[in-house]
């Protein structure tokens, strides 16, 4: 189980790093030039797919290494409150709803509205991703892997 938890844990933390490097990008764009327009979208691809990882991959197997029951995705999301990554398990549930409408948006224009949405939700995931990692520190686990 510690493999998988830190396999997630590796997997999660590249994904954390590139999604922080187009949010940089992403500060100074002009919606109306073509290469901002594909900088925007590789931004909200690599939000989603961090939530993604975050929810789907990484705090199950943080579960399952702790034993906790995985059955209802709900209490998982619960737990990441209980253990201090959120101070509000709904943040989680608000970053999971914006992360399927971003996966299944096609119309550029509607896109484009949730910038500044994706900005302030990459922002919350960058604080949740440094409280998890001094979880990871205070529990020793991945540390020699």
């Amino acid at each position: 189980m510690i493999e998988i938890l830190c396999e997630n844990w590796h997997i999660l933390k590249k994904s954390i790093s590139l999604l922080e490097k187009s949010y940089k990008r992403c500060q100074k764009i002009d919606i109306n030039k073509e290469e901002d327009i594909e900088k925007i979208e590789t931004f909200a691809n690599r939000y989603t797919r961090s939530v993604d990882i975050l929810l789907n991959k990484f705090l199950r197997s943080l579960d399952l290494v702790e034993a906790e029951e995985i059955t209802r995705r709900l209490d998982i999301l619960i737990r990441a409150e209980r253990r201090g990554f959120v101070e509000n398990y709904e943040i989680l549930l608000e970053m999971k709803n914006l992360r399927n409408e971003l996966a299944h948006e096609y119309i550029e224009e509607l896109f484009l509205e949730k910038i500044v949405v994706i900005e302030e939700y990459s922002k919350k995931l960058f604080d949740i991703f440094k409280k998890i990692e001094k979880y990871m520190q205070s529990y020793s686990y991945c540390e020699d892997r």
